[in-house]
Protein backbone atom coordinates (compact mmCIF):
# COMPACT_ATOMS: atom_id res chain seq x y z
CA UNK A 1 0.00 0.00 0.00
CA UNK A 2 2.87 2.37 0.89
CA UNK A 3 4.61 1.43 -2.38
CA UNK A 4 1.46 2.33 -4.36
CA UNK A 5 1.16 5.70 -2.59
CA UNK A 6 4.80 6.53 -3.38
CA UNK A 7 4.30 5.72 -7.05
CA UNK A 8 1.24 7.92 -7.14
CA UNK A 9 3.11 10.85 -5.61
CA UNK A 10 5.97 10.38 -8.13
CA UNK A 11 3.50 10.39 -11.04
CA UNK A 12 1.90 13.59 -9.80
CA UNK A 13 5.33 15.25 -9.51
CA UNK A 14 6.25 14.23 -13.08
CA UNK A 15 2.98 15.60 -14.47
CA UNK A 16 3.44 18.85 -12.55
CA UNK A 17 6.99 19.21 -13.90
CA UNK A 18 5.81 18.69 -17.49
CA UNK A 19 3.05 21.26 -17.02
CA UNK A 20 5.59 23.75 -15.66
CA UNK A 21 7.84 23.24 -18.71
CA UNK A 22 4.89 23.75 -21.08
CA UNK A 23 3.85 26.86 -19.19
CA UNK A 24 7.33 28.37 -19.47
CA UNK A 25 7.58 27.51 -23.18
CA UNK A 26 4.26 29.21 -23.84
CA UNK A 27 5.38 32.23 -21.89
CA UNK A 28 8.62 32.46 -23.90
CA UNK A 29 6.79 32.20 -27.23
CA UNK A 30 5.10 35.53 -26.54
CA UNK A 31 8.52 37.21 -26.77
CA UNK A 32 9.72 35.41 -29.93
CA UNK A 33 11.71 37.85 -32.11
CA UNK A 34 10.25 38.23 -35.60
CA UNK A 35 12.83 38.80 -38.31
CA UNK A 36 12.26 39.96 -41.90
CA UNK A 37 14.51 41.18 -44.75
CA UNK A 38 15.13 44.92 -45.07
CA UNK A 39 13.98 45.12 -48.67
CA UNK A 40 12.43 47.91 -50.74
CA UNK A 41 8.73 48.44 -50.01
CA UNK A 42 5.91 50.57 -51.37
CA UNK A 43 5.04 53.29 -48.88
CA UNK A 44 1.70 55.01 -48.45
CA UNK A 45 3.30 58.30 -49.55
CA UNK A 46 2.71 59.03 -53.24
CA UNK A 47 5.87 58.77 -55.31
CA UNK A 48 8.03 57.30 -52.56
CA UNK A 49 9.45 53.84 -51.97
CA UNK A 50 10.99 52.88 -48.66
CA UNK A 51 12.92 50.15 -46.85
CA UNK A 52 11.21 47.64 -44.57
CA UNK A 53 12.31 48.11 -40.92
CA UNK A 54 10.69 47.84 -37.54
CA UNK A 55 9.18 51.11 -36.40
CA UNK A 56 11.89 51.60 -33.76
CA UNK A 57 14.67 50.90 -36.33
CA UNK A 58 13.14 53.42 -38.73
CA UNK A 59 13.10 56.11 -36.06
CA UNK A 60 16.64 55.33 -34.91
CA UNK A 61 17.94 55.58 -38.50
CA UNK A 62 16.33 58.96 -39.07
CA UNK A 63 13.64 57.76 -41.48
CA UNK A 64 9.91 58.32 -41.47
CA UNK A 65 7.42 55.43 -41.33
CA UNK A 66 4.78 55.44 -44.04
CA UNK A 67 2.65 52.33 -44.30
CA UNK A 68 3.40 48.76 -43.29
CA UNK A 69 5.40 45.87 -44.74
CA UNK A 70 6.39 42.28 -43.86
CA UNK A 71 2.76 41.25 -43.34
CA UNK A 72 2.24 44.11 -40.91
CA UNK A 73 5.25 43.33 -38.71
CA UNK A 74 7.36 46.14 -40.25
CA UNK A 75 7.09 49.78 -41.24
CA UNK A 76 7.91 51.08 -44.73
CA UNK A 77 10.63 53.57 -43.84
CA UNK A 78 11.29 56.52 -46.17
CA UNK A 79 14.72 58.15 -46.20
CA UNK A 80 14.72 61.68 -47.59
CA UNK A 81 17.59 64.15 -47.28
CA UNK A 82 18.15 67.66 -48.54
CA UNK A 83 20.97 70.23 -48.57
CA UNK A 84 23.38 69.78 -45.69
CA UNK A 85 22.00 66.34 -44.98
CA UNK A 86 25.45 65.00 -44.15
CA UNK A 87 25.83 61.35 -45.09
CA UNK A 88 23.55 58.34 -45.27
CA UNK A 89 24.08 54.62 -45.85
CA UNK A 90 20.58 53.45 -46.73
CA UNK A 91 19.20 51.92 -49.90
CA UNK A 92 16.45 53.84 -51.70
CA UNK A 93 17.32 57.36 -50.51
CA UNK A 94 15.73 60.51 -51.92
CA UNK A 95 17.93 63.59 -52.33
CA UNK A 96 15.79 66.71 -52.71
CA UNK A 97 16.26 70.46 -53.07
CA UNK A 98 13.73 71.42 -50.37
CA UNK A 99 16.47 73.26 -48.38
CA UNK A 100 18.07 74.87 -51.42
CA UNK A 101 19.20 78.50 -51.33
CA UNK A 102 20.68 80.48 -54.21
CA UNK A 103 24.37 81.27 -54.14
CA UNK A 104 25.29 78.09 -52.26
CA UNK A 105 25.84 74.37 -52.70
CA UNK A 106 23.42 71.56 -51.88
CA UNK A 107 25.13 68.25 -51.18
CA UNK A 108 24.61 64.77 -49.75
CA UNK A 109 27.14 61.99 -49.21
CA UNK A 110 26.00 58.46 -50.05
CA UNK A 111 27.84 55.55 -48.42
CA UNK A 112 27.38 51.85 -49.11
CA UNK A 113 24.67 50.17 -47.05
CA UNK A 114 26.69 46.91 -47.22
CA UNK A 115 30.02 45.66 -48.54
CA UNK A 116 28.18 43.90 -51.40
CA UNK A 117 27.22 47.17 -53.13
CA UNK A 118 28.96 47.93 -56.45
CA UNK A 119 26.88 50.71 -58.04
CA UNK A 120 24.47 53.52 -57.32
CA UNK A 121 21.63 54.26 -59.72
CA UNK A 122 20.48 57.88 -59.74
CA UNK A 123 16.97 58.49 -61.11
CA UNK A 124 16.24 62.15 -61.78
CA UNK A 125 12.54 62.11 -60.96
CA UNK A 126 12.58 65.91 -61.14
CA UNK A 127 15.55 67.93 -62.35
CA UNK A 128 15.22 71.56 -63.49
CA UNK A 129 18.29 73.71 -62.89
CA UNK A 130 19.35 76.81 -64.81
CA UNK A 131 20.10 76.26 -68.48
CA UNK A 132 23.74 76.28 -69.61
CA UNK A 133 25.19 79.57 -70.77
CA UNK A 134 23.80 80.91 -74.06
CA UNK A 135 25.31 82.79 -76.97
CA UNK A 136 24.21 86.15 -75.57
CA UNK A 137 26.11 85.63 -72.34
CA UNK A 138 29.74 84.87 -73.18
CA UNK A 139 31.72 85.28 -76.39
CA UNK A 140 35.30 84.12 -76.93
CA UNK A 141 37.27 85.60 -79.82
CA UNK A 142 37.05 88.74 -81.88
CA UNK A 143 33.39 88.42 -82.80
CA UNK A 144 30.59 85.97 -83.55
CA UNK A 145 31.15 86.08 -87.32
CA UNK A 146 34.94 86.29 -87.34
CA UNK A 147 37.17 83.37 -88.26
CA UNK A 148 38.29 81.53 -85.15
CA UNK A 149 35.62 82.99 -82.84
CA UNK A 150 33.60 80.78 -80.53
CA UNK A 151 31.09 80.87 -77.67
CA UNK A 152 30.76 79.10 -74.33
CA UNK A 153 27.23 77.95 -75.05
CA UNK A 154 26.56 74.63 -73.30
CA UNK A 155 28.73 75.32 -70.25
CA UNK A 156 27.06 74.98 -66.83
CA UNK A 157 28.20 78.38 -65.55
CA UNK A 158 25.22 79.29 -63.34
CA UNK A 159 24.01 75.98 -61.89
CA UNK A 160 25.66 72.58 -62.06
CA UNK A 161 25.25 69.08 -60.67
CA UNK A 162 28.22 66.80 -60.01
CA UNK A 163 28.88 63.36 -58.53
CA UNK A 164 32.24 62.45 -57.02
CA UNK A 165 33.70 58.98 -57.54
CA UNK A 166 36.80 58.77 -55.32
CA UNK A 167 39.41 56.59 -57.01
CA UNK A 168 37.48 56.50 -60.29
CA UNK A 169 36.14 58.59 -63.16
CA UNK A 170 33.41 61.04 -62.16
CA UNK A 171 30.56 61.71 -64.60
CA UNK A 172 30.46 65.04 -66.45
CA UNK A 173 28.82 68.15 -65.00
CA UNK A 174 25.19 68.56 -66.02
CA UNK A 175 22.59 71.31 -65.71
CA UNK A 176 19.37 72.42 -67.37
CA UNK A 177 16.37 70.06 -67.59
CA UNK A 178 17.01 66.35 -67.04
CA UNK A 179 13.75 65.04 -65.59
CA UNK A 180 13.43 61.33 -66.43
CA UNK A 181 17.16 60.81 -67.04
CA UNK A 182 19.37 58.47 -64.99
CA UNK A 183 23.00 57.64 -64.15
CA UNK A 184 24.88 54.57 -62.93
CA UNK A 185 27.76 55.48 -60.62
CA UNK A 186 30.50 53.19 -59.20
CA UNK A 187 29.87 52.94 -55.45
CA UNK A 188 33.09 54.13 -53.82
CA UNK A 189 34.45 52.65 -50.59
CA UNK A 190 35.15 56.23 -49.50
CA UNK A 191 31.49 57.15 -50.28
CA UNK A 192 30.08 59.27 -53.15
CA UNK A 193 28.95 62.87 -52.88
CA UNK A 194 26.08 64.37 -54.87
CA UNK A 195 26.48 68.13 -55.14
CA UNK A 196 24.36 70.82 -56.78
CA UNK A 197 26.05 74.22 -57.05
CA UNK A 198 23.37 76.90 -57.26
CA UNK A 199 24.54 80.27 -58.59
CA UNK A 200 23.58 83.61 -57.10
CA UNK A 201 21.67 84.44 -60.30
CA UNK A 202 19.91 81.06 -60.42
CA UNK A 203 16.18 80.76 -60.94
CA UNK A 204 16.11 77.25 -59.44
CA UNK A 205 13.49 76.74 -56.72
CA UNK A 206 13.19 74.47 -53.70
CA UNK A 207 11.42 71.98 -55.96
CA UNK A 208 14.27 71.98 -58.49
CA UNK A 209 15.23 68.33 -58.10
CA UNK A 210 14.29 65.01 -56.56
CA UNK A 211 16.89 62.30 -57.13
CA UNK A 212 16.19 58.70 -56.13
CA UNK A 213 19.37 56.83 -55.17
CA UNK A 214 19.22 53.02 -55.37
CA UNK A 215 22.13 50.84 -54.26
CA UNK A 216 22.84 47.82 -56.49
CA UNK A 217 24.47 44.61 -55.25
CA UNK A 218 27.54 43.29 -57.04
CA UNK A 219 25.68 40.07 -57.90
CA UNK A 220 22.54 41.82 -59.20
CA UNK A 221 21.31 41.34 -62.77
CA UNK A 222 20.54 45.08 -62.74
CA UNK A 223 24.25 45.93 -62.56
CA UNK A 224 25.39 48.07 -65.50
CA UNK A 225 28.53 47.06 -67.45
CA UNK A 226 31.71 48.84 -66.44
CA UNK A 227 32.12 52.24 -68.07
CA UNK A 228 28.40 52.79 -68.74
CA UNK A 229 26.94 55.98 -67.29
CA UNK A 230 23.50 55.03 -68.61
CA UNK A 231 22.06 51.55 -69.10
CA UNK A 232 18.98 50.47 -71.04
CA UNK A 233 17.68 46.91 -70.81
CA UNK A 234 14.73 46.65 -73.20
CA UNK A 235 14.75 44.90 -76.58
CA UNK A 236 13.78 48.29 -77.98
CA UNK A 237 13.37 51.83 -76.78
CA UNK A 238 11.31 54.70 -78.15
CA UNK A 239 10.61 58.33 -77.36
CA UNK A 240 6.90 57.51 -77.29
CA UNK A 241 7.46 55.03 -74.46
CA UNK A 242 9.87 57.30 -72.60
CA UNK A 243 12.90 55.00 -72.93
CA UNK A 244 14.78 56.49 -75.88
CA UNK A 245 18.44 57.43 -75.42
CA UNK A 246 18.85 61.19 -74.94
CA UNK A 247 21.74 63.52 -74.27
CA UNK A 248 21.49 65.40 -70.98
CA UNK A 249 19.46 68.63 -71.27
CA UNK A 250 17.90 67.45 -74.54
CA UNK A 251 14.56 68.66 -73.13
CA UNK A 252 12.36 67.47 -75.99
CA UNK A 253 14.67 69.05 -78.56
CA UNK A 254 14.46 72.48 -76.89
CA UNK A 255 17.68 72.22 -74.89
CA UNK A 256 21.35 72.81 -75.61
CA UNK A 257 24.08 70.19 -75.95
CA UNK A 258 26.08 70.38 -72.72
CA UNK A 259 29.80 71.11 -72.88
CA UNK A 260 32.59 68.76 -71.79
CA UNK A 261 30.57 65.56 -72.05
CA UNK A 262 32.47 62.27 -72.14
CA UNK A 263 30.43 59.18 -71.31
CA UNK A 264 28.79 56.04 -72.72
CA UNK A 265 25.14 54.99 -72.86
CA UNK A 266 24.86 51.18 -73.06
CA UNK A 267 22.10 48.80 -74.10
CA UNK A 268 21.96 45.26 -72.74
CA UNK A 269 22.51 42.70 -75.52
CA UNK A 270 19.52 40.51 -74.71
CA UNK A 271 19.47 36.81 -75.49
CA UNK A 272 19.12 35.77 -79.15
CA UNK A 273 19.91 39.29 -80.49
CA UNK A 274 22.94 39.86 -82.72
CA UNK A 275 22.77 43.53 -83.73
CA UNK A 276 21.30 46.86 -82.71
CA UNK A 277 20.02 49.81 -84.76
CA UNK A 278 19.67 53.44 -83.65
CA UNK A 279 17.38 55.90 -85.41
CA UNK A 280 15.97 59.37 -84.89
CA UNK A 281 12.24 59.76 -84.19
CA UNK A 282 12.35 62.84 -86.44
CA UNK A 283 15.21 63.49 -88.85
CA UNK A 284 15.93 67.10 -87.98
CA UNK A 285 14.62 67.51 -84.43
CA UNK A 286 16.13 64.23 -83.26
CA UNK A 287 19.82 64.85 -83.96
CA UNK A 288 21.89 68.04 -83.65
CA UNK A 289 25.56 67.48 -82.83
CA UNK A 290 26.85 70.96 -83.66
CA UNK A 291 28.82 70.95 -86.86
CA UNK A 292 28.12 73.57 -89.57
CA UNK A 293 25.12 72.39 -91.54
CA UNK A 294 26.68 73.50 -94.84
CA UNK A 295 28.88 70.42 -94.72
CA UNK A 296 27.14 67.84 -96.88
CA UNK A 297 25.46 64.90 -95.17
CA UNK A 298 27.86 62.37 -96.65
CA UNK A 299 30.79 63.90 -94.74
CA UNK A 300 29.06 63.92 -91.35
CA UNK A 301 30.92 60.76 -90.36
CA UNK A 302 34.33 59.63 -89.14
CA UNK A 303 37.24 61.97 -90.03
CA UNK A 304 35.01 65.05 -90.28
CA UNK A 305 33.48 64.40 -86.85
CA UNK A 306 35.49 65.02 -83.73
CA UNK A 307 37.92 67.16 -85.70
CA UNK A 308 37.87 70.92 -85.01
CA UNK A 309 40.62 71.54 -87.58
CA UNK A 310 38.72 71.03 -90.83
CA UNK A 311 40.42 72.36 -93.92
CA UNK A 312 39.28 74.74 -96.62
CA UNK A 313 36.09 76.74 -96.19
CA UNK A 314 35.44 75.36 -92.72
CA UNK A 315 38.97 75.69 -91.34
CA UNK A 316 37.69 77.84 -88.46
CA UNK A 317 34.25 76.36 -88.14
CA UNK A 318 34.62 72.64 -87.55
CA UNK A 319 33.52 70.95 -84.35
CA UNK A 320 34.60 68.23 -81.99
CA UNK A 321 31.14 67.15 -80.78
CA UNK A 322 30.13 63.71 -82.00
CA UNK A 323 28.58 60.33 -81.23
CA UNK A 324 30.53 57.05 -81.23
CA UNK A 325 28.82 53.96 -82.67
CA UNK A 326 31.61 51.38 -83.19
CA UNK A 327 31.28 49.58 -86.52
CA UNK A 328 28.21 51.58 -87.57
CA UNK A 329 26.67 50.75 -90.95
CA UNK A 330 23.40 50.71 -92.85
CA UNK A 331 20.68 48.22 -92.13
CA UNK A 332 20.03 45.88 -95.07
CA UNK A 333 17.53 46.29 -96.55
CA UNK A 334 16.36 49.69 -95.29
CA UNK A 335 13.46 51.77 -96.52
CA UNK A 336 12.83 49.27 -99.29
CA UNK A 337 16.35 49.79 -100.63
CA UNK A 338 18.68 46.81 -100.80
CA UNK A 339 22.11 48.06 -99.78
CA UNK A 340 24.69 46.53 -102.09
CA UNK A 341 27.74 48.13 -100.51
CA UNK A 342 27.92 50.23 -97.37
CA UNK A 343 30.74 51.52 -95.23
CA UNK A 344 31.75 51.09 -91.60
CA UNK A 345 31.93 54.34 -89.63
CA UNK A 346 32.46 54.96 -85.92
CA UNK A 347 31.83 58.71 -85.52
CA UNK A 348 28.65 60.61 -86.35
CA UNK A 349 27.81 64.31 -86.14
CA UNK A 350 25.89 67.12 -87.85
CA UNK A 351 22.14 67.56 -88.10
CA UNK A 352 21.30 64.06 -89.39
CA UNK A 353 22.21 60.57 -88.29
CA UNK A 354 23.44 58.98 -91.53
CA UNK A 355 24.56 55.53 -92.52
CA UNK A 356 26.73 55.58 -95.61
CA UNK A 357 26.40 53.59 -98.85
CA UNK A 358 28.96 55.77 -100.59
CA UNK A 359 31.77 57.52 -98.75
CA UNK A 360 32.10 60.23 -101.38
CA UNK A 361 28.55 61.22 -102.26
CA UNK A 362 25.62 62.69 -100.37
CA UNK A 363 23.37 60.65 -102.66
CA UNK A 364 24.92 57.58 -101.10
CA UNK A 365 23.73 58.39 -97.57
CA UNK A 366 20.60 57.07 -95.89
CA UNK A 367 19.25 59.41 -93.24
CA UNK A 368 18.01 58.28 -89.89
CA UNK A 369 19.30 54.78 -89.00
CA UNK A 370 22.71 53.37 -88.05
CA UNK A 371 23.22 49.73 -87.02
CA UNK A 372 26.09 47.71 -85.61
CA UNK A 373 27.01 44.13 -84.73
CA UNK A 374 29.69 45.09 -82.24
CA UNK A 375 29.10 44.10 -78.62
CA UNK A 376 28.77 45.36 -76.00
CA UNK A 377 26.18 47.72 -77.42
CA UNK A 378 27.73 51.01 -76.37
CA UNK A 379 27.07 54.51 -77.66
CA UNK A 380 29.60 57.22 -76.76
CA UNK A 381 28.87 60.94 -76.32
CA UNK A 382 31.67 63.49 -76.76
CA UNK A 383 31.61 67.30 -76.65
CA UNK A 384 34.19 70.03 -76.08
CA UNK A 385 33.97 73.31 -74.16
CA UNK A 386 33.46 75.74 -77.06
CA UNK A 387 31.13 76.13 -80.03
CA UNK A 388 32.52 77.73 -83.18
CA UNK A 389 30.75 80.88 -84.38
CA UNK A 390 32.17 80.97 -87.91
CA UNK A 391 30.66 81.23 -90.43
CA UNK A 392 27.71 83.05 -88.85
CA UNK A 393 25.06 81.55 -91.15
CA UNK A 394 26.11 77.98 -90.40
CA UNK A 395 27.69 78.40 -86.97
CA UNK A 396 28.12 75.42 -84.70
CA UNK A 397 26.29 77.10 -81.81
CA UNK A 398 23.03 77.70 -83.70
CA UNK A 399 19.97 76.14 -82.07
CA UNK A 400 19.28 73.96 -85.11
CA UNK A 401 22.77 72.41 -84.85
CA UNK A 402 23.37 72.22 -81.12
CA UNK A 403 20.61 70.49 -79.14
CA UNK A 404 22.07 66.98 -78.77
CA UNK A 405 20.05 63.93 -79.75
CA UNK A 406 17.19 61.58 -79.00
CA UNK A 407 17.69 58.10 -80.45
CA UNK A 408 15.23 55.24 -80.56
CA UNK A 409 16.72 51.76 -80.85
CA UNK A 410 15.77 48.20 -81.69
CA UNK A 411 17.65 44.88 -81.69
CA UNK A 412 17.75 42.25 -84.43
CA UNK A 413 18.17 38.51 -84.16
CA UNK A 414 20.13 38.50 -87.42
CA UNK A 415 23.61 39.92 -87.82
CA UNK A 416 24.32 42.62 -90.38
CA UNK A 417 26.16 41.76 -93.55
CA UNK A 418 29.70 43.03 -93.27
CA UNK A 419 30.59 45.56 -95.98
CA UNK A 420 33.66 45.04 -98.19
CA UNK A 421 36.87 46.24 -96.56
Amino acid sequence: MRLLSACWVLLVLIVDAENEVNRKQKALSVFTVIKFPNIVCLSSTTGRNGTCYTNSECTAKGGSASGSCASGFGSCCIFEKSCGGGSIAENCTYFTSTSLTTGSSCSLTICKCSSDICQLRLDFETFVLNNPVTITTVTVGPGTAAAGSATRIGNCDTDSFAVTVPGGKSPPLICGTNTGQHMYIPAATACNTLNANIGAASTATTSAFTIKVTQIECSSKRLAPSGCLQYFTGDSGTAANGDAIQTFNYNSGNGVLLANQDYSACVRANRAFCSICYYTPATITGFGMSIPNAIVAATNVDTNCGNPGLSGTFANGGGYDHVLIPGGQCDSPVGGIVVVANFLNDRYCGINLNCMTDAASAQGSITGTVCTNQKPFKLGVQSDDLEYAFAAATAEYLAANNFGFELNYYMKTTCLTRPPQ
